[in-house]
């Protein structure tokens, strides 16, 4: 993991053990495998998984591996979160922290798109080996599903990741403000302080700016 990066993990652990009351060895018995970043097991607030979000825009949250998140959709699970902004070259700082209720969401979510339809555009964008660009071919194949797609879609919408590095479908809220204005009964508890739902966490992070490779197709 890069230093730029580490920023992330540590507000996630300080979330999971200041507020919901994990420990630091619950987190790393978890490892990597857990699908969740707090399973409801160890989630001493309600008995519900928890994924947490760090970013630095208002409105862009990657959400992971579409298939995943759609799975999920309709488990009982609550996603945190948090906002941040680079005050220096060397430290980001919390803006704002809301936790949101996505149990039973899917159709706020995905709209009408079944799992099978995700399951074609995923699979069209893993039929491209991985570190080779997709071909016109390829890439208009891909794409043109994505959009068909997109438009019986709810929130979420369709990131493919597809490039000499990756072939991966993977999914985001692009309008995250705008979602959380039409569904106000979703927010479960929203700070802007590290105070939040009777705990509290870290506000500053010690953290370079991230730095982005530019796109290949």
């Amino acid at each position: 993991m890069s230093e730029v990066q580490k920023h992330g993990f540590t507000w996630q652990n300080s979330i999971l053990c200041g507020v919901y009351g994990a420990t630091e060895t619950e987190l790393t018995e978890l490892g990597y495998t857990c699908i969740v970043d707090l399973p409801s097991r160890l989630n001493r607030k309600e008995t519900v998984d928890l994924s947490i979000k760090t970013t630095k825009s208002a409105n862009g949250v990657c959400m992971g591996d579409c298939l995943r998140v759609f799975d999920e959709s309709m488990t009982p699970i609550h996603m945190v979160v948090l906002h941040y902004k680079q005050i220096n070259p060397t430290t980001k700082r919390l803006v704002k922290i809301v936790e949101v209720n996505l149990t039973n969401s899917r159709a706020l979510l995905f709209g009408s798109i079944t799992r099978a339809q995700i399951e074609e555009l995923d699979q069209a964008v893993k039929a491209v080996p991985q570190k080779r660009k997709p071909t016109p071919e390829e890439y208009k194949k891909m794409y043109d599903l994505r959009d068909i797609l997109q438009q019986s879609s709810g929130a979420i919408h369709f990131d493919i990741k597809c490039n000499s590095q990756q072939s991966r479908l993977q999914c985001s809220f692009n309008r995250f403000q705008e979602f959380l204005k039409a569904n106000p009964g979703l927010i479960v508890a929203e700070s802007t302080t590290g105070s939040f739902r009777g705990g509290s966490i870290i506000e500053e992070v010690k953290s370079s700016p991230r730095v982005f490779k530019s796109k290949q197709n």
